[in-house]
């Protein structure tokens, strides 16, 4: 024979307490997870000097070098794999 305890009860007022310390503790996550977002995808300050202009500009356009770059590599992959099924 097992003995096992009954299940414990909850009134309505426990219920009520803890759903309203959920929402608390998920509205406080949204709220980080808002201000974690913005701070992330926040606009770049402009530049204050003609230096920060130029090295802005020399990245941007290798960020878009090395992403052309990489699509080309993976196209040629792609082709090679299909050629090979052949």
């Amino acid at each position: 024979m097992s003995a096992q305890t009954p299940p414990k009860k909850f009134t309505l007022e426990e219920i009520a307490e803890r759903k309203k310390k959920l929402l608390n503790e998920i509205h406080a996550q949204k709220r980080a997870m808002t201000a974690t977002t913005r701070e992330i995808f926040a606009p770049i300050a402009p530049a204050t000097n003609k230096a920060d202009a130029i090295m802005r500009s020399f990245n941007t356009g290798m960020a878009v070098f090395d992403g052309v770059m990489m699509g080309i590599k993976i196209m040629r992959k792609v082709r090679a794999y299909f050629r090979n099924l052949r």
